[in-house]
């Protein structure tokens, strides 16, 4: 049973990655980013959205697991005094 799940999640992931890769050839305009303080490398739209998305999702994950954490502290404490 969890060799059948770690075959679905390989093959999500690897649907994925191709969906993403289709997305970055399909969006190949080369573009530069201009950050407050520099300038970045021309690199292709595509890549760029898909860096930022990657970029955004794991600040959510970061964001969010501090939350947790702060709320599972909180129930053990409520725990222990009850």
């Amino acid at each position: 049973m969890r060799a059948l799940w770690m075959l679905i999640k390989f093959l999500l992931l690897l649907a994925i990655a191709a969906v993403g890769a289709m997305f970055a050839m399909a969006n190949s305009q080369q573009v530069g980013v201009d950050f407050i303080l520099f300038h970045s490398l021309q690199m292709s739209l595509g890549l760029w959205l898909l860096l930022f998305l990657v970029l955004g999702c794991l600040l959510g994950l970061l964001a969010s697991s501090v939350l947790i954490t702060y709320y599972r502290r909180k129930l053990l404490r409520s725990a222990k005094k009850g």
